[in-house]
């Protein structure tokens, strides 16, 4: 199932659209201190960022579990998920995304909210970065993990994505939680097993699990 030669891409596949005919738009921050502030998109089909709608239901059933947590959103395209979680209290966050257009529209959003204190962009493939940066942890501050990948990377990447869920249930602190986007096609008893909310929005499944159980049984 892994295609070793085949990079990971941001959200949605690269596009071969001529980048002079996109045109950036912009996305709304839902709640918290930075609410109705924008999130720049540019509007190419290489990134799918989430509906306002079901970003809005993901962050009604986290409640407070951004506040004071470290976010790692591993598959950012826009970083909508990274700045909503900053603007709900999240304390730091690290954003990766391979597509060097959509780092390059990340960082602007951060200047432009005033957070660049705050968060890291990492311009890379997740696949190979995320060992590292989910490791064992240096202190016992919370995550809140995003993992939102192109949706086909479920079915092409099934193994590697599983591999950093169970990396998350293996080192996440007490108090963590680890959110997947999958399509509602998508059969989620495939991931690592645990006590999964799974919530369903149109076309869309988000799974929630806690990992800090995980975690203590390995203490």
């Amino acid at each position: 199932m892994k295609r070793p030669a085949k990079e990971s891409k941001s959200r949605s596949s690269r596009s071969q659209t001529d980048p002079s005919k996109s045109k950036p738009t912009k996305l709304r921050i839902i709640g918290g201190t930075m609410r109705g502030r924008t999130v720049i998109y540019h509007g190419e089909d290489f990134t799918r960022p989430m509906k306002d709608n079901i970003r809005e239901n993901a962050f009604n059933i986290l409640l407070k579990a951004a506040k004071g947590a470290i976010c790692f959103d591993l598959f950012a395209g826009t970083g909508a998920m990274t700045f909503e979680s900053l603007s709900r209290g999240a304390s730091r966050a690290v954003a990766v995304e391979l597509n060097r257009r959509a780092v390059r529209y990340i960082r602007e959003t951060a200047d432009s909210l005033d957070v660049t204190d705050k968060i890291v962009v990492v311009s890379a493939d997740t696949f190979r970065v995320a060992g590292q940066l989910l490791g064992p942890p240096a202190d016992d501050t919370p995550w809140i993990v995003f993992l939102c990948p192109p949706y086909i990377l479920w079915h092409e990447r099934l193994e590697d994505l599983n591999a950093i869920i169970r990396t998350v249930q293996l080192n996440a602190p007490p108090g963590s939680v680890l959110m997947v986007e999958t399509e509602k096609t998508f059969d989620q008893d495939l991931l690592p097993p645990g006590d999964w909310d799974r919530r369903t929005y149109g076309g869309t499944t988000l799974g929630f699990i806690e990992p800090a159980q995980v975690c203590g049984m390995n203490l």
